[in-house]
């Protein structure tokens, strides 16, 4: 794109002056060195040359003075410098020049040293201004990709809450970023007999290729638990195809559940994963034992154990990311007590106890943005009983 110097005064004498002036300079930048003996010709001439860097006009000039010209200039064109050559040399014509965008001015019959450094700091203003607007440009097409990426994930979840139509139990879920997009996931589905399926992993890291690796772990976790049905199968199939190809070093943590709504019983295995917790009918809060195996991606022949346990109707079984535990407390020692006296909260609430988990957490974040992402996952075993003990409380 040809840069060009625009120079606008009604003296021809006056315009080839200062074209000899400023050649080397011109040429030394690159600069092509236009002038005009009007401002309406000078508008014509930025039409056709809208990347012009800056504009040399007097003020006095028939028809459309300079503070015209100057004036139409600063509406079409932002980034234009324009420095004024002038003999007016009363104070009232300096400030209206610089009210109307003028950035500089420069008294008749200027010298050369007075031209070359006015052009010089204009030419680095013009600079440093489109860098910084292609700058902010980039920034805001990465935050329309980031929403974008954004508005997909979200779409790659389960919904958020979900009811078995017999009413044998029911899912809630909530994902909140720390960014634009998470590495956390969550997911649920019924089987083709009619049990259910959960799995929660944690990426390490944030970001995009953070959510990349979720939305690959995530689908081949759905994949191998529709082949094998077996947790800890899958658990092993995901870690080798993570491990295989994994040269940023990321692991994911994560737990798979089958739930089995006819007995209750529900089947667990873990990678590295917080420990479930369950919530009894009657508001008790336990933390369930697992066999955590290590977490995916970070050692190819790693092997995962099963663990069962009991749900009775009315009972809750809580998934969660670590996340939860990095919004309550710094300080690892403290964090699962926090937890669980967090859920005892919740569960004092009645009502919602997914609605009431996510208020007691807001009311305990130590800064204004989540050190991680937070994910909950939520099975209440038997609506219908949940219901009637929330009703009884």
């Amino acid at each position: 794109m040809e840069r060009t110097l625009l120079v606008v005064d009604d003296s021809q004498e006056f315009l080839a002056m200062v074209e000899l002036a400023l050649e080397p300079l011109a040429a030394e930048n690159n600069l092509r060195i236009l002038h005009a003996t009007s401002g309406e010709e000078a508008l014509s001439l930025l039409e056709t040359h809208p990347s012009t860097m800056v504009l040399l006009t007097d003020l006095a000039m028939p028809t459309m003075d300079g503070l015209e010209l100057i004036a139409h200039c600063r509406q079409r064109y932002p980034l234009l410098q324009v420095v004024v050559l002038s003999g007016a040399t009363d104070g009232a014509s300096v400030i209206k020049a610089v009210r109307a965008g003028a950035t500089d001015y420069i008294l008749k019959p200027p010298t050369l040293v007075e031209l070359e450094s006015a052009l010089a700091s204009a030419i680095t203003r013009y600079t440093e201004l489109e860098r910084a607007v292609k700058i902010r440009e980039q920034l805001h097409q990465y935050e329309r990709e980031l929403a974008i990426a954004s508005e997909i994930q979200r779409h790659m979840l389960p919904p958020s809450l979900d009811e078995d139509p017999a009413a044998r139990y029911r899912v809630s879920a909530v994902l909140m970023p720390a960014r634009h997009v998470a590495g956390d996931f969550y997911d649920h589905w019924q089987t083709t007999d009619r049990q259910l399926v959960l799995s929660i992993g944690d990426v390490s890291g944030k970001g995009i290729s953070a959510a990349l690796w979720m939305a690959v772990t995530k689908t081949l976790l759905r994949s191998h638990m529709e082949q094998l049905l077996s947790p800890a199968a899958a658990l092993e199939a995901t870690n080798r195809a993570l491990s295989s190809n994994n040269p940023q070093a990321y692991f994911v943590t994560a737990t798979v559940a089958v739930f089995e709504p006819s007995t209750g019983i529900v089947t667990l295995s873990s990678a590295a994963h917080p420990a479930p917790y369950r919530v009894t009918a009657d508001g008790t809060v336990e933390r369930l034992p697992t066999q955590p195996g290590m977490p995916l991606g970070a050692l190819e022949t790693s092997s995962y154990y099963v663990t069962t346990a009991q749900l009775r109707h009315g009972d809750r079984l809580i998934l969660f990311t670590d996340g939860v535990l990095d919004t309550l407390s710094t300080d690892l020692a403290q964090q699962q007590q926090r937890w669980e006296q967090l859920l005892d909260r919740a569960i004092a609430h009645g009502g919602d106890l997914m609605a009431a988990i996510i208020s007691e957490l807001s009311a305990q974040w130590l800064s204004p943005a989540l050190p991680d992402d937070i994910t909950i996952v939520s099975l209440e075993y038997g609506t219908q009983g949940i219901a009637r003990s929330t009703r009884s409380k």
